[in-house]
């Protein structure tokens, strides 16, 4: 039994998918089928059981995954450790953002830490999807992680940065520009353009109109990834868009009306797992962000 056996064992043990973790790992398929087969032929156990075309890990393999994922963090930790204190370079903290917060409210923060922080501390930016940084955080390719979630994870520290409403946007000489809120029942007679529900904040739209009775009486097309496409559309038609209140309106010529949803903001946290081994860096970290809440 060797490292890398156990680094491709952790891989596809965490996806549960030969083909993802040959793609993460960057080695063949075969190589890793290969290897996973010697190290249960040298453990005499059987790790995982096959599942139609896919594979699940048995209960054997859960309970060594947990050993193994433990055991590398503690060797990659012990490893980074070292390094760092004999290069004498600052810890970098790997930083996952939605792109609507990465440019505007996160980086005086950053810059902030760092000062307070000289020489100790380092932030790697990273602009990805909420899914994306939920899957890094999973996998401790990311220390933070700045987006917009529904529900709270145990094992993860959380701190609330920014509320943003929905709301509906339309061309300025649109009928609805002129009004001063609406409900949700105003757009019955028009097109509305929305998120995909691939999305977390597509699928927080959808539960919403349901919520309120009207997701099958609107003329809904719910297939944009973010604002921009959104708007960009509304400017140039007669649909109106259902979006969150972000900066990325600002640059289009739009009318924002509030709309009256207040139990289905989109809140933006800040989130890391409790056993980050940077926990009192990011422990810090928060009560900064904590200070620019007053």
């Amino acid at each position: 039994m060797n490292l890398n056996q156990l680094r491709y064992f952790e891989c596809i043990g965490r996806l549960e998918n030969y083909t993802q973790a040959a793609r993460e790992l960057h080695v063949s398929q075969p190589s890793l089928t290969n290897a996973i087969h010697r190290l249960e032929a040298e453990l005499q156990l059987t790790l995982f059981a096959k599942q139609g075309r896919n594979i699940v890990l048995t209960d054997t393999g859960h309970d060594l995954l947990k050993v193994v994922q433990q055991s590398l963090q503690t060797l990659d930790d012990g490893v980074a450790a070292v390094i760092a204190a004999n290069a004498h370079q600052p810890i970098t903290i790997r930083v996952g953002c939605i792109p609507t917060v990465i440019g505007t409210y996160l980086p005086k923060v950053l810059h902030e830490f760092e000062q307070e922080h000289t020489q100790q501390v380092r932030f790697e930016l990273h602009s990805v999807t909420t899914e994306q940084i939920q899957q890094g955080l999973a996998a401790k390719t990311l220390d933070l992680g700045i987006a917009a979630v529904d529900g709270r994870e145990p094992g993860y520290l959380y701190h609330p940065l920014l509320k943003q409403p929905f709301i509906v946007i339309a061309a300025p000489n649109h009928p609805l520009a002129q009004r001063r809120q609406l409900q949700l029942t105003d757009l019955v007679d028009e097109h509305v353009l929305t998120y995909t529900p691939e999305l977390l904040i597509g699928q927080k739209v959808q539960r919403t109109l349901k919520r309120q009775g009207v997701a099958d009486r609107l003329h809904l097309t719910a297939a944009y990834p973010d604002e921009i496409s959104i708007a960009g559309m509304v400017q140039a038609s007669t649909a109106v868009g259902l979006v969150a209140d972000t900066l990325y309106l600002e640059a289009f010529n739009v009318v924002k009306i509030p709309v009256a949803v207040p139990e289905d903001l989109r809140v933006i946290y800040a989130m890391y797992q409790a056993d980050n081994p940077q926990h009192e860096y990011l422990r810090q970290l928060f009560h900064l962000f904590s200070q620019q809440d007053k």
